[in-house]
């Protein structure tokens, strides 16, 4: 029964953690795309696309991962 556990909140834990990351994947594209100042530069654009980028490539691994624990 403890191994149920176990498995079963592993499993949870991953399936939040690549929910939550593709969240904020997404939420940083969607808030970047409304709030354009006409005098923001091309570095804050590139750095909030490098960390939105990132921010899903984590929740698609985090995916794999529970996909991959799913099947295990």
């Amino acid at each position: 029964m403890l191994k149920f556990f176990k498995r079963a909140s592993a499993r949870i834990s991953l399936v939040l953690l690549a929910l939550g990351f593709s969240f904020l994947g997404i939420l940083s594209f969607i808030n970047r795309e409304q709030g354009e100042p006409a005098i923001s530069s091309a570095l804050e654009h590139s750095c909030c696309f490098a960390g939105s980028a990132a921010s899903l490539f984590a929740g698609a691994v985090f995916l794999v991962a529970a996909c991959l624990h799913w099947r295990s």
